[in-house]
């Protein structure tokens, strides 16, 4: 067994970011709870199933292009000068590496690997991959942290889904070991993941009071190979539920004055709330259900939500992901009314 480091347990924001630890005292689903939204003073957390990988090398190389991946979904996040860039003309190439070099110049970001990033996500091709691990490694984590505006990127590691023997566990520790010493970047190890590799300290979590209070006792829908945070403002770049209904809105002037992954707190003692989508003139929330939302414990936090923003006036739809990509019209008819009646018996104007 590892050697507990603090008698006391400690929250999310007092986990060391540079190095590898092993979490203990919150299951997977209440710690999926507890990171959204992303609590205050807490590095850019990135959930990772272990990819099925012969060498210390194969694992860094799939956790670099996972990285690398979430990089591009996030752009322009990270290059906010782009965001009037919207083809891959060699022009809109050439004007994007150029701002690449410009904000590189006065940050601690590498030019040529940030222009080289930034050409790949406008033409949307695989990005230049003639740098070493280490720059790459490095520069992604400086590309996502700066995307939140968080100092840090930690990878949470969770279990393999098949049993893997010592010499294999070992092989990715010291994996997890080069992302911390040479690409910056920290691991979290959930409960369950390299059971038989004891080296690191694990770290006791306090349970918050609101995950606490919640009652779980159905399994939730297994976690994606990769799983981030939604950027503030944006639909999340990884659904195509959100994805798919903002392409929507955007053509329909009714639904002017929409926010996507705001931050909604009632009052100083609750818990934060992030909105999917909301209207916060007309007190509308829409929320949209993925296959995670069947488990007991995010079901339990979905009602802890809504009863609180009902609450506070607001009035809260949900639709799943299939709903959307199946029937986007029946959604946004269904959205159109319930904001025509908002604003015609409170008199809010677009």
């Amino acid at each position: 067994m590892s050697a507990v480091t603090c008698g006391q347990p400690l929250s999310l924001s007092q986990m060391p970011a540079d190095q590898v630890v092993r979490l203990a005292g919150l299951t997977d689903e209440q710690l999926a709870v507890s990171l959204d939204p992303l609590p205050d003073c807490v590095p850019v957390v990135i959930r990772c199933r272990l990819p099925s990988t012969p060498s210390p090398s194969g694992f860094v190389d799939d956790v670099l292009e996972r990285l690398e991946s979430v990089a591009l979904d996030l752009f322009p996040a990270w290059l906010p000068d782009a965001e009037a860039i919207t083809t891959s003309s060699d022009f809109d190439r050439r004007v994007v590496r150029e701002l690449a070099h410009r904000r590189a110049g006065g940050s601690e970001h590498f030019g040529p690997f940030l222009a080289d990033m930034a050409e790949a996500a406008v033409s949307g091709v695989t990005p230049v991959r003639g740098y070493g691990p280490e720059v790459r490694a490095i520069g992604l984590a400086r590309i996502i942290a700066h995307s939140y505006h968080r100092a840090g990127v930690v990878l949470l590691v969770g279990p393999v889904e098949r049993s893997s023997s010592l010499d294999e566990q070992r092989q990715v520790a010291l994996a997890c070991e080069w992302l911390v010493s040479h690409g910056a970047i920290g691991v979290w190890l959930t409960p369950g993941a390299l059971p038989l590799v004891d080296r690191y300290p694990t770290w006791q979590l306090s349970v918050p009071g609101f995950v606490a209070s919640l009652s779980a006792k159905l399994t939730a829908e297994p976690p994606p190979e990769v799983d981030y945070p939604a950027l503030a403002g944006r639909p999340h770049p990884a659904s195509a539920a959100e994805q798919t209904l903002e392409r929507c809105l955007a053509q329909c002037e009714w639904a002017a004055g929409r926010t996507w992954n705001q931050e909604y707190v009632s009052h100083a003692l609750a818990p934060p709330i992030r909105a999917d989508l909301m209207w916060s003139d007309e007190r509308c929330v829409v929320e949209i259900d993925g296959p995670d939302h069947r488990g007991s414990l995010k079901y339990a936090a979905d009602r802890r939500r809504d009863n609180g923003l009902t609450l506070d006036g607001f009035a809260v739809l949900r639709f799943t992901n299939d709903e959307i990509i199946d029937d986007p019209r029946r959604v946004l008819d269904v959205i159109e009314r319930l904001l025509a009646t908002k604003r015609n018996c409170e008199g809010t104007q677009l």
